[in-house]
């Protein structure tokens, strides 16, 4: 499979090659941001190539976790794409599991996903790229990359309404949707209709989606979105967890839509301030029903959990502080760095012995890797 970079930068198409340049301290040290890499696929159910961009979370090719994915609709808009990625990238340090990022370029054969029916009441277009999605794209990724069965959809727009037709005809692609600003008004009361025998059929299990828009959005966005709501509010089973926010100040796409979806889609799995007072049992005992819930294992982040451990360190708490840090290595064996810091905690405890062992095990990983080379530096004067 041929990959190309992807930067943003200009406004090209996927098919350019675009670069956002970072400064150093002068220009001769500035260098390109890639975000990501295009990629091509023929489609036999659209009769041509489409093509897609990968965003791979940091440190994908060190470890052989699998990752839920994102699937974003309209990716061939540069701006919309780099968004996707600064705000996956930005959550997943702290709020949400890491994510591979799959964005669908809609163009040529890959551009009509219609989502209204014609005048014999059929939807062709968009359940051509359904099956697309669900023969062709979806598998491709399963087979090339590492991903777990968790999958989100996001749409904006016109391809919005599309979302909500995978959601509705096709329940089982996607675990949960991001419908930014969808268009109901193009047909409302098809819609409207459409959604509420999806509600009422009961045949689909743990769905989540949520809706946004702008307070400035399109007539067809807001002389439809409270009838919607209304027919969800009186209609969506338990089995739907649901949400529909309007963004104020803002308009068409709200470009916060992806990351207030995620918090909402993922909000078990914050280690929240109650969890970093729990015992590691209770914190253990918190990921596992996550992780069941999601389907994939769910871990605290590693440098949140790490950020308390080494406060506690500060505090003089060993006993807590190193607690934490036993967990911390058990769930990120190969992080010289958390390996160190621990090595750092037993060091200022007293604990000479361990602290040598974990420097060890972390320049075994990463010889270069500072916090150990300056504690090994400590260790062996000690010894002298």
């Amino acid at each position: 499979m041929k990959k190309e970079k992807i930067a943003s930068g200009w406004s090209l198409s996927c098919w350019g090659l675009l670069f956002i340049f970072i400064s150093g301290f002068s220009v001769a040290a500035q260098e390109s941001a890639v975000i990501g890499h295009y990629n091509k696929l023929f489609s036999t159910v659209l009769g041509g190539d489409v093509s897609f961009i990968e965003h791979l979370p940091e440190g994908y090719d060190k470890n052989k976790n699998t990752h839920p994915v994102v699937y974003m609709m309209n990716a061939q808009s540069v701006p919309d794409f780099a968004n996707a990625c600064a705000t996956i990238d930005n959550l997943s340090s702290e709020r949400i599991p890491d994510m591979i990022l799959i964005g669908i370029c809609n163009e040529g054969v890959a551009s009509n996903y219609w989502a209204c029916p014609d005048d014999s009441g059929r939807m062709i277009t968009a359940d051509k790229f359904n099956q697309f999605l669900e023969k062709e794209l979806i598998p491709h990724i399963n087979q090339n990359y590492r991903t777990n069965s968790y999958r989100i959809l996001l749409g904006q727009s016109n391809s919005g309404l599309f979302a909500l037709n995978s959601l509705i005809h096709h329940p089982d692609l996607f675990a949960a949707y991001v419908v930014a600003s969808p268009m109901l008004g193009w047909c409302p009361e098809f819609q409207a209709e459409d959604m509420t025998r999806f509600l009422e059929s009961g045949m689909f299990t743990n769905k989540k989606l949520y809706i946004t828009y702008g307070e400035l959005d399109y007539p067809e966005v807001l002389n439809n979105i409270g009838n919607f709501s209304k027919i969800l509010e009186q209609k969506a089973p338990v089995t739907l967890q649901w949400k529909i926010e309007s963004v104020i100040n803002d308009g068409h796409v709200p470009y916060i839509s992806l990351h207030d979806a995620l918090l909402y889609f993922f909000a078990e799995c914050t280690l929240t301030p109650v969890l970093q007072n729990s015992s590691v049992a209770d914190i253990e005992a918190h990921y596992e029903k996550v992780s069941g819930e999601y389907g994939f294992r769910v871990n605290p982040k590693g440098d949140i959990l790490m950020s308390v451990a080494w406060d506690l360190k500060e505090q003089k708490n060993f006993d807590r502080a190193i607690e934490l840090f036993e967990y911390l290595v058990s769930i990120y064996p190969d992080n010289a760095m958390y390996l160190a810091i621990y090595g750092a905690t037993l060091y200022k405890q007293g604990n000479l012995a361990g602290a040598r062992e974990k420097a060890n095990a972390a320049l075994a990983i990463d010889p270069e890797q500072r916090q150990a080379k300056a504690l090994m530096e400590k260790l062996n004067k000690s010894s002298q």
